[in-house]
């Protein structure tokens, strides 16, 4: 859900044909990247009927789909970067991210509880156009996603600088207007799911996930200050963090 490190780019080596991935295996991926959030939120809400998560779960699959193809034709290393293995993301975990990361982690997922909950106890009343707003904030976060690893080779999920793999600080596309784009489309993510599926409740662990990234950017940046060549510049070029003009 959340990355770390999103400002560093790997490029292909100049003259290689990058290595893709099998586009029906991703294809599959995507298939049960929704199959696994079906049951978070049809299960608490103790129907199938529930209209909200159904569109919910359609706008998923196609930019998820749409998403992954096209970058395994334009950026396939950021697919293979993203795809490592749960232990070797543990292993890679530095001191704030062995608290931080399973507190967003969970955050998250509430994202998805909640308002199934609230669905099926009936404890908001959205009106449908505040859903649709909510719907276009989904794909707008999306978006904002697929640039950001567009332009970012480098997407790992633990805080972490591998000088040896030729990291380096990027300032252009998604990093010229904000230091962590990711960050902002997963904010914007959060915001766009309580108010697609109508639930008042939920914009309270929105603005905990926001502040949640804010604060794992914090430990990021000081991170990056120190190990990252070029970072302390890079500040100074594009000041906002998430959102711009404002922070």
């Amino acid at each position: 859900m959340s990355e770390s490190s999103d400002d560093l780019d790997v490029s292909p080596s100049k003259g290689k044909e990058p290595k893709r991935m099998n586009s029906a295996l991703l294809i599959t991926l995507s298939i049960i990247s929704v199959a696994i959030q079906m049951p978070l939120l049809f299960l608490p809400a103790g129907r199938w009927d529930w209209i909200e998560a159904w569109i919910y779960l359609i706008i998923y699959f196609i930019f998820m789909t749409s998403n992954v193809l096209i970058l395994n034709k334009k950026n396939p290393e950021v697919l293979i970067n993203r795809m490592k293995t749960k232990k070797e993301r543990m292993k890679g975990k530095k001191g704030s991210d062995k608290w931080l990361f399973p507190l967003i982690s969970i955050v998250f997922i509430g994202l998805f509880l909640l308002p199934a909950f609230d669905f099926r106890y009936g404890w908001s009343n959205v009106p449908v156009y505040i859903e649709i707003g909510g719907f276009l904030l989904l794909a707008i976060a999306f978006y904002i996603l697929f640039r950001s690893m567009r332009d970012n080779a480098y997407a790992s999920k633990v805080l972490d600088v591998r000088k040896d793999s030729g990291h380096k600080v990027i300032d252009t596309g998604t990093y010229a207007i904000v230091r962590h784009p990711m960050y902002t489309g997963f904010s914007i993510m959060g915001f766009g799911l309580a108010l697609g599926l109508g639930s008042w409740w939920t914009l309270i662990l929105a603005i905990s996930a926001f502040g949640l990234l804010a604060l794992r950017i914090t430990f990021e940046e000081k991170m990056l200050s120190e190990e990252l060549e070029g970072y302390l510049e890079y500040k100074k070029k594009v000041k906002y963090k998430l959102i711009p003009k404002i922070y």
